[in-house]
């Protein structure tokens, strides 16, 4: 395998270009192991850079703190995007931060061509924090608001 310049995402598809079947194990050891954050270190990292606390987090979200340890500490998986979104407006996060997260926990990106998913591009990109003003503004056109937790 050909040693790439610098770990950008092109100059790793270059590696790949050129690599085997027989390559994977190594190209993970080189090139990914340690490299991509998990979803609870990458939001204990940014709890952590804004000064919060998750008691804090999940009172703004209206998410039960039981429920929402699991959920960030990735013991309990949820299928819901909404309960993630409620998580990321109470950290005040902006758009591109809210999107990794989704990414990170397997859930699908914010699209812009759907209806629901605009108006919370909007709220995140407006800075909108608390969930009770995004469920509004869901509401005010139509759309329903971020789901609640049930547990």
């Amino acid at each position: 395998m050909k040693e790439p310049r610098k770990d950008s995402t092109s100059s790793l598809l270059e590696v790949l270009r050129s690599a085997h079947p027989a390559d994977i194990v190594e190209y993970h050891r080189r090139y990914l192991q340690g490299k991509v954050p998990t979803f609870a270190s990458w939001v204990d990292e940014i709890i952590e850079s804004k000064g919060m606390t998750r008691q804090e987090i999940f009172q703004q979200a209206d998410i039960p703190q039981k429920y929402g340890y699991k959920l960030l500490a990735g013991e309990k998986h949820t299928t819901d995007r909404d309960k993630l979104l409620r998580l990321f407006f109470a950290m005040g996060l902006e758009l591109p931060q809210a999107q990794r997260g989704l990414e990170l926990y397997g859930l699908a990106a914010l699209y812009p061509r759907k209806k629901r998913d605009a108006i919370l591009i909007i709220a995140f990109n407006r800075g909108i924090s608390w969930v009770d003003q995004v469920d509004d503004l869901l509401i005010q056109h139509g759309e329903p608001p971020l789901s609640r937790c049930r547990d």
